[in-house]
């Protein structure tokens, strides 16, 4: 059953792309300024233990809506629940739309309009010239494809709708007020997410590998473990980038766009469609856990 609710995510995710506010996360930023207003003490707010009481109330009511429909109507409740729940978690933002108006903006000539998305998706004020720019966005899709995608389901299949919801939460929580106001509370949001996001980012890196050229890949890993580490801001990071990278053979595909073969925004394109072949291996693999009885 797991296997058919993810398909059916993903299908219905290509479906909704004109409904993204569906998505969005105002409630939960008003549920933390209710809770701030409660008077709790200041050490019930304040580093981890802020952390968790924020993140407790949404799950447990996730976690008793779960309970509830499980046995009801031959659990079909159920299962509409974890679709809809999986279908919130995902994304918002999807991939491969940014691609697309990324290239167009490209072809355009529209500089403000590739720079403003260029920083969406890597979360950064982006290079100024190419093909720095370009490489850079290719470089943040490798990245956000855990975070939007494979982390996600990761989660949802460890622990269901339960696990989606609490990763989808964690990567609100650095930008919770609290987290401006409390150093503690800021820096434990963001290791709670490289917890959450460890494994995750070394399968989605397997998965490259194997959609990808496995042996750049894995000299990818290699060099960023012997000589890259230092580069980036953690390790899920620089895991995914570096083999990503080697996967979908960046040096290669700078090469030819130095030489006139291809173009610059050649390179996210790429990237996407490395994260495709990515997602049908994660398929796949997902489909033969199924049929073994192991998830």
């Amino acid at each position: 059953m797991t296997l058919t609710i993810i398909l059916i995510c993903l299908i219905a995710e290509r479906f909704l792309l004109d409904h993204r506010h569906l998505r969005n996360n105002r409630w939960f930023f008003r549920y933390e300024q209710w809770q701030q207003r409660q008077g709790l003490p200041d050490s019930m707010q304040r580093g981890l233990v802020g952390m968790l009481l924020l993140l407790l109330p949404p799950l447990l009511l996730t976690g008793i809506f779960r309970q509830l429909f499980h046995e009801a109507l031959f659990g079909l409740p159920d299962i509409a629940f974890s679709i809809t729940i999986l279908l919130y978690c995902l994304g918002p933002d999807d991939l491969d739309s940014q691609v697309d108006r990324y290239t167009q903006a490209f072809d355009n000539s529209d500089d403000a309009k590739t720079k403003a998305i260029a920083r969406t998706i890597i979360d950064d004020e982006p290079p100024t010239s190419e093909p720095a720019r370009s490489q850079a966005v290719a470089e943040g899709v490798l990245f956000q494809a855990n975070r939007r995608l494979f982390a996600v389901l990761f989660w949802f299949i460890l622990l269901g709708p339960v696990g989606a919801m609490f990763y989808r939460l964690a990567t609100w929580l650095p930008a919770a007020d609290q987290a401006g106001r409390d150093i503690d509370f800021s820096l434990n949001c963001k290791q709670l997410i490289t917890i959450l996001e460890w494994l995750p980012a070394r399968i989605a890196a397997g998965f490259y590998a194997l959609a990808g050229s496995f042996e750049d890949a894995l000299y990818g890993w290699r060099s960023y473990q012997e000589n890259r580490y230092s580069e980036f801001s953690d390790s899920n990071t620089g895991i995914l980038i570096c083999t990503g990278s080697g996967a979908m053979r960046m040096s290669t595909l700078l090469e030819e766009a130095n030489d006139g073969a291809q173009i610059y925004s050649y390179l996210p394109q790429a990237a996407m469609a490395l994260i495709w072949r990515s997602l049908v291996v994660c398929l796949v693999i997902i489909a033969l856990l199924t049929l073994t009885g192991l998830i």
